[in-house]
């Protein structure tokens, strides 16, 4: 049982250090595309960046203006179709 529990034991630090070779590689590769991706991109000063509110001053939301005799118009209509719809079901 000794044999097998360092069999074991072998195995599986033979999968760690594959796993940490493979993350360096990995690690390795992946510095060099984002070195690559840093000199095409154009760097943005963080510190010299406009205020929110200059940024955002030209978006605006649409909005719908109801007044008060519309609302009450939609209202009555649907309480007619409600109604309607009653008289139909039960007649």
């Amino acid at each position: 049982m000794n044999i097998k529990q360092n069999d074991q034991a072998e195995e599986l630090r033979q999968a760690i250090q594959d796993v940490t070779k493979n993350n360096e590689e990995s690690e390795l590769a992946s510095s060099e595309e984002d070195k690559q991706k840093d000199d095409s991109s154009p760097e943005i000063d963080i510190l010299n960046l406009p205020p929110r509110n200059e940024v955002h001053k030209d978006t605006s939301k649409m909005r719908f203006k109801i007044n008060l005799s519309l609302l009450r118009f939609i209202f009555m209509v649907v309480l007619l179709l409600a109604l309607a719809g009653l008289i139909i079901w039960f007649v």
